[in-house]
């Protein structure tokens, strides 16, 4: 039995060894990485991924990252694709196989369908002898890498995994940042779960209509507190005739307020309100509004939308939206 501390040592030296295969596949990446992004950039149908063994693991979860960054793709299963499953494939479409030998038998057929259709190929392999690379039109090749471990392990697919991870993940993110992509676009695609709810804009649980608490500029210190109290909101907001001026009083204004006149029945609302508060747009997302509130220390935030007056937010619709 090793001690603790060996078989640490050990877990650190096989995280080394697959971050010394990363170092190779970056400084061996050449300009075909370019070619293949722009390729897929251009791409007009889907992005087909295909592969065999754990490398078709590995393109799953690549093909889930372009899908999630907004690139239509789909992976093509090649022990189906002679049954069936190569009608699928479309002359608009991109396809990226990858192999680290490059000579996987189950990808021939899919090889040379591709090349009857005209259907672009991006080969990933390690191999630049295989029949991958002489069918693909742009090749990205990597140095073939050392799996993790000695020898009892060289032919467990390691640090290889790894390396086609890496270049997956390269490839996905280079053609969002070509096309522009956007935080929010992300949320767009993950409405569930704790990241669709951190992408999801304030728009999306805005408190308006009949459930703003409005009061005129003129309205009585005690119609302040009952607006306050029965929309259970800490504030009330205070418009004139045409809703292009907003002001707002707290449940903390009209505590100092008490404290500073002498007879609270000559208060209106124009005299405790604050004419000038922080407003956010509809697109601000949740978790910056939450920061907002917290830098400012305070606890509603009015929404606009092109200068226009949307409704409000308030800590406690943040919270429990962000609690669900």
């Amino acid at each position: 039995m090793k001690s603790e501390k060996q078989i640490l040592n050990f877990g650190k030296k096989l995280i080394k060894e697959e971050i010394n295969a990363l170092s190779k596949a970056r400084k061996n990446l050449n300009i075909n990485f370019s070619k293949a992004v722009n390729l897929i950039n251009s791409t007009k149908g889907n992005v087909v991924f295909s592969g065999v063994g754990k490398s078709k693991l590995i393109l799953e979860k690549t093909c889930g990252t372009f899908s999630s960054l907004g690139i239509p793709s789909y992976v093509l299963d090649a022990n189906q694709a002679s049954h069936g499953s190569l009608g699928n494939l479309q002359k608009n479409d991109t396809l990226i196989i990858a192999s680290n030998s490059g000579n996987t038998h189950e990808l021939v057929t899919i090889l040379k369908f591709a090349k009857k259709y005209k259907i672009k190929i991006i080969g990933i392999s390690s191999n630049s002898k295989s029949q991958l690379f002489k069918n693909s039109n742009i090749n990205i090749t990597y140095q073939k890498v050392k799996e993790v471990g000695d020898n009892n392990f060289k032919l467990v697919p390691t640090s290889s995994t790894t390396v086609l991870t890496a270049i997956g993940d390269a490839l996905a993110v280079s053609v969002a940042k070509i096309r522009g992509f956007k935080i929010r676009e992300f949320g767009e695609t993950h409405p569930s779960g704790s990241i669709g709810k951190s992408l999801t804009p304030v728009k999306d649980f805005l408190i308006t209509g009949k459930n703003i608490p409005f009061v005129s500029t003129n309205a009585t210190f005690s119609q302040v507190l009952s607006m306050i109290a029965s929309k259970r909101l800490g504030c009330v907001l205070v418009k004139n005739k045409n809703l292009n001026k907003i002001s707002i009083i707290t449940d903390g204004d009209t505590v100092r307020a008490v404290g500073k006149h002498n007879n609270i029945l000559n208060i209106k609302a124009k005299n405790i309100m604050t004419s000038n508060p922080t407003f956010i747009n509809e697109t601000t997302l949740a978790p910056e509004a939450l920061s907002i509130m917290n830098k400012k220390r305070i606890t509603v935030l009015l929404v606009k939308s092109k200068g226009k007056f949307k409704g409000l937010i308030s800590l406690h619709s943040i919270l429990e939206f962000l609690r669900k």
